[in-house]
C-alpha cells in the first residue's frame, strides 16, 4: 500500500517550493523551462485577428442557453511527396491564397485548436472543407489538432476533405481511410442536447445515401427541435437573395441545393430537401459555409440559414441557443 505524504504545517521548504510554484504558474513558466514568449505573442495576434460570427437561435420553452462554435473552410495545405509534380506550383499558390495576416492555414491550425478549446462551449461543430485536398500529411496535421480538443466535436465533410486533389497515385479509398483515422465514417452525424438535435449531413458535396434518407427520417422523429449542420447551403423559398450573392462571387454560379443551382438533387436528395421545407419540420436552424462569405435569412418563414464565412479569412461562428 502506498503511503500518504503529509506536509506539515510551517515547513520552509514546502512553503518555498509552494511560493516558486505559484509564482511560476502566474507568469505562465512551467517548472520544465520558461514558456516561448514569441508563442504567446503569436497567439495573441491570432486572437485578435479572429472575426466571431454571431448566430442566435431560439428554441422555445429551453431554460438556460449553450453555445457551439463553427469552423469550415479551412483549406489547410501542408506541401508533401503525394502531390503530383505537375501540381506543385498550383498548390503552393494555393497554400499562399489560403492564408491570413502572413499565417497560412498549416501554421493558423495548431491556434484555432487552442482558441476553440479555450472558449468552454458545449461542442464544436467543423463544417467541412478543413483541408484542401485528402492527402495523407493534410489530414494528419489537421488530427493533431483535433486530438487537442476535449470539447465534444463533429465534423461533416466536403469534397476538399475526401478527394485526392493535385495527387499523384491515391485512390479515393485511401482518403475515406484517412478520415477513418479522425473519427467513424456516418452519413449522418448527431449530437443530443437535452434540449435539441444537431444533425449533420456529411459530404453534402453529394447527393444524400438512401441510408442517410432513413436515418434521417428517424431523427426528424424524435420530436426535438433540429440544428442541421451541412456544407453546401440549402437553396431558399422565401428569396433569391443567396442565389444572387453566390451567382456574384463565383462566376455566375449558384452554389447550392436546389432546382437550376450548381447541385441538382436527385429523387432522395429531393425528399429530403422537401422534409426540411415542409410546414411541420422540426429543422429550426441550418449551419453551413462552402461560399467563403457570410450570409444571414431563411430557407423558408420558419427555417433560419446562415452561411459563415471562411476560417482561412479569420472568421469563426458562435451559435448561442437560448430560449429567449
Amino acid at each position: 500500500m502506498k503511503s500518504k505524504m503529509r506536509l506539515k504545517r510551517g515547513n520552509p521548504r514546502v512553503s518555498s517550493f509552494l511560493k516558486i510554484m505559484m509564482i511560476c504558474f502566474a507568469l505562465g513558466i512551467g517548472l520544465c523551462g520558461c514558456a516561448d514568449p514569441t508563442e504567446a505573442e503569436s497567439f495573441k495576434t491570432f486572437e485578435e485577428g479572429v472575426v466571431r460570427e454571431q448566430v442566435q437561435v431560439k428554441i422555445p420553452g429551453m431554460k438556460g442557453s449553450r453555445q457551439l462554435l463553427y469552423l469550415s473552410d479551412l483549406h489547410l495545405i501542408t506541401e508533401n511527396d503525394q502531390i503530383a509534380p505537375e501540381q506543385q506550383e498550383e498548390v503552393h499558390n494555393r497554400k499562399g491564397f489560403f492564408s491570413h495576416n502572413g499565417m497560412t492555414a498549416e501554421d493558423a491550425w495548431p491556434k484555432w485548436a487552442e482558441y476553440l478549446e479555450h472558449s468552454k462551449s458545449d461542442a464544436l461543430l467543423f463544417g467541412a472543407d478543413m483541408v484542401d485536398f485528402a492527402s495523407e500529411s493534410n489530414l494528419a496535421c489537421l488530427k493533431r489538432g483535433l486530438e487537442q480538443l476535449q470539447t465534444p466535436w463533429t465534423y461533416v465533410r466536403a469534397d476538399h476533405d475526401l478527394e485526392p486533389y493535385f495527387l499523384k497515385g491515391v485512390s479515393k479509398k485511401e482518403c475515406l481511410a484517412y478520415h477513418e483515422e479522425i473519427s467513424p465514417w456516418e452519413d449522418v452525424m448527431t449530437m443530443e442536447f437535452e434540449e435539441f438535435l444537431i444533425v449533420g449531413w456529411n459530404n453534402s458535396t453529394e447527393q444524400l445515401s438512401e441510408a442517410g434518407l432513413e436515418k434521417m427520417k428517424e431523427l426528424f422523429s424524435v420530436g426535438k427541435p433540429i440544428i442541421l449542420l451541412t456544407h453546401v447551403p440549402i437553396q431558399s423559398l422565401v428569396d433569391d437573395s443567396l442565389e444572387k450573392a453566390s451567382r456574384d462571387a463565383w462566376n455566375d454560379r449558384a452554389l447550392l441545393w436546389g432546382e437550376d443551382c450548381d447541385r441538382q438533387p436527385n429523387d432522395v436528395t429531393r425528399e429530403f430537401l422537401n422534409m426540411i421545407y415542409a410546414e411541420d419540420t422540426p429543422v429550426c436552424q441550418i449551419l453551413c459555409g462552402h461560399l467563403h462569405f457570410s450570409w444571414d435569412g431563411h430557407v423558408t418563414e420558419k427555417v433560419k440559414q446562415h452561411v459563415f464565412s471562411a476560417a482561412y479569412e479569420g472568421y469563426v461562428g458562435v451559435v448561442t441557443v437560448s430560449g429567449k
